[in-house]
């Protein structure tokens, strides 16, 4: 059985000279960043010649021996290597884009505020995490010493195998791969499938006709009225003073308080539908096709462009991409059988779950009702749907309903 990956975050308490410590491992990495890139258009524009992640690698070995000659500072060789790999994943994904004709996005130098850390590749090596089951453990950092940390991993039997320090606004985190053999996960014994959606966040059906409506929790619209005032003021004051660098950072500040209650809602519910689930099927849905801007050219104008931005910005806020992401792995965990329906095909929200026929409806329709006499909300009806779809596949190949 193939081993599996989880990541741990774990928030650290340094002191104040390991602090400044960080801050100079933070600055080195991101001086190292800007310098493979800038390396990388220079000899291209000189010689023709693209310098690959080895390339750098070597000539990185080369700048440390002479660093170190004149005894000038070197952080840790992997910990190195990791922040050239990712100038070199920042121009794979660049040259990707371009064979596949998208907007490429030339890779950027990165200012120091958006320079989040840097990461090491193996576990001993510039790094070694030290955990007490029973209480908060510590961390070593090479150049930094021993720095305490709190958080627990779910899963136990773990191998750390890589880590990132990574900077926020409300203090340092460390953020650790652990390899697991196994993973064990609590499932139920329904066949069950969601429907996602705005009014509601989900709508889940199972297979003995119990239906479960989960509200949308809209964390951003809760806080937009705080994060408008803070932006107004923020906008009024002069760069870079005081003010400015006080309001930027509230803002920050509550912009990952509303992240944080968003990644903790979708772990927690989406924990709670696999935890009684044995079959789960959903629609396919692409984020990015539901949230393309209506603005259009300037000779052919999008029409309703306000709507659809604020539309955009409820889809965006509820994360259903994040949603689907954590559903997936905690069901690969637990041996959920998933069904993913496909969308343009199957129809949900148009098709009758009783009868079969297909009809239009505008999204102010919030109600389903049918000729044949069939009539529910328009989420429970569409979850219908692909339920009968998924519990059809798994009869066609022979499997149990429910485990």
């Amino acid at each position: 059985m193939n081993s599996l990956i989880r990541k741990v975050q774990y928030k650290m308490y340094p002191n104040q000279a390991q602090l400044e410590s960080m801050e100079s491992l933070r600055v080195h990495h991101h001086q190292l960043y800007c310098w493979a890139l800038k390396d990388r258009i220079s000899t291209y524009k000189e010689f023709g010649y693209g310098l690959s992640f080895s390339d750098q690698c070597k000539i990185n070995t080369q700048y440390r021996q002479r660093r170190s000659a004149h005894g000038i500072f070197n952080a840790n060789a992997q910990s190195e290597q990791v922040t050239l790999k990712r100038v070199q994943l920042a121009f794979d994904g660049f040259f990707r884009r371009l064979k596949e004709n998208r907007k490429a996005g030339f890779p950027r130098f990165k200012q120091f505020e958006r320079f989040k850390g840097w990461g090491y590749k193996s576990h001993g090596d510039g790094w070694k995490l030290s955990l007490n089951p029973k209480k908060h453990g510590a961390v070593y950092l090479a150049d930094v010493g021993i720095v305490k940390i709190r958080g627990q991993a779910r899963n136990e039997r773990g191998v750390p195998k890589t880590a990132e320090v990574l900077k926020r606004q409300d203090g340092w985190y460390l953020s650790v791969s652990f390899e697991y053999p196994a993973i064990q996960r609590e499932a139920g014994n329904r066949a069950a499938a969601l429907d996602w959606g705005l009014e509601h966040y989900a709508t889940v059906v199972d297979d003995t006709g119990n239906v479960d409506q989960i509200d949308n929790p809209r964390y951003l619209r809760k806080s937009q009225e705080k994060l408008s005032e803070l932006q107004r003021e923020f906008a009024l004051c002069k760069k870079r003073s005081r003010e400015w660098k006080f309001l930027k950072s509230c803002i920050s500040r509550l912009h990952q308080k509303i992240g944080n209650q968003r990644k903790d809602f979708i772990h927690q519910k989406s924990a709670e539908i696999i935890s009684t689930s044995a079959i789960l099927a959903f629609e396919e849905l692409n984020t990015k096709n539901m949230t393309r801007s209506a603005k259009g050219t300037v000779e052919s104008p999008g029409k309703r462009v306000k709507q659809k931005s604020g539309l955009n910005k409820s889809i965006l806020d509820a994360s259903p991409a994040a949603f689907y992401a954590s559903l997936r792995y905690k069901a690969e965990d637990a041996g959920v059988l998933l069904e993913v329906a496909p969308t343009r095909k199957l129809k949900p929200s148009q098709t009758c779950p009783k009868c079969g026929s297909v009809k239009k409806k505008t999204l102010s329709e919030r109600t389903h009702s049918c000729e044949c006499g069939y009539s529910a909300p328009r989420d429970v009806a569409s979850a219908q749907v692909v339920l009968n779809w998924a519990l059809g596949n798994s009869q066609a190949r022979n499997e149990p309903v429910a485990a």
